[in-house]
């Protein structure tokens, strides 16, 4: 046997505004959820009319009250705006500044600069080794050394390199920079 559906009926009040209702200043002020020195605020700054013998049309009161909320919100996000705006141009100055006293470089003229200091010290070591000895052994031994400390030295400033980037500790956790 198949259950029949109920129905209950409910009242609800639809009201008619005829705009000429009027509030109280607490039934104003209960209404839109503020004190009722913040509605004599929103009266002062034209927001909503004057209370005429302590009351206030209901419409007026809630479309001013809409208003307010909407032009706190549009000053809000444009004070946003500006503040982003004033912290950028702020850090761009300081970039430049910085750069000016010679505080900030542009890693691409380090890696350039160093590169060359690399290149010709390991020109002028490469002759070392064949001045010093004509043994061949033991000048092949110390070309190998040489070429191993230019390797860990250009691992070194690669791995700097890229901690500078990320803004880590370029000469590592432990504050090491020997090799």
């Amino acid at each position: 046997m198949a259950k029949k559906a109920t129905t209950t009926s409910t009242s609800s009040a639809i009201i008619d505004l005829t705009g000429e209702e009027m509030l109280s200043t607490s039934g104003a002020s209960s209404l839109l959820g503020i004190t009722s020195q913040w509605l004599r605020q929103l009266s002062a700054n034209g927001y909503i009319p004057e209370a005429i013998k302590g009351k206030y049309p209901l419409v007026a009161v809630v479309q001013g009250y809409v208003r307010s909320l909407k032009d706190e919100e549009r000053r809000s996000s444009k004070v946003a705006a500006d503040s982003g705006l004033k912290a950028a141009r702020q850090r761009e100055v300081e970039l430049r500044i910085g750069k000016e006293e010679g505080r900030l470089v542009d890693m691409e003229d380090v890696e350039a600069i160093v590169s060359n200091v690399f290149a010709t010290l390991r020109a002028e070591l490469t002759g070392i080794p064949a001045a010093v000895t004509r043994d061949v052994k033991l000048r092949a031994e110390i070309e190998k050394g040489l070429n191993g400390a230019f390797a860990r030295s250009q691992g070194k400033f690669r791995e700097a390199g890229e901690a500078l980037r990320s803004g880590s500790d370029p000469l590592g956790a432990d504050g090491e920079n020997d090799s």
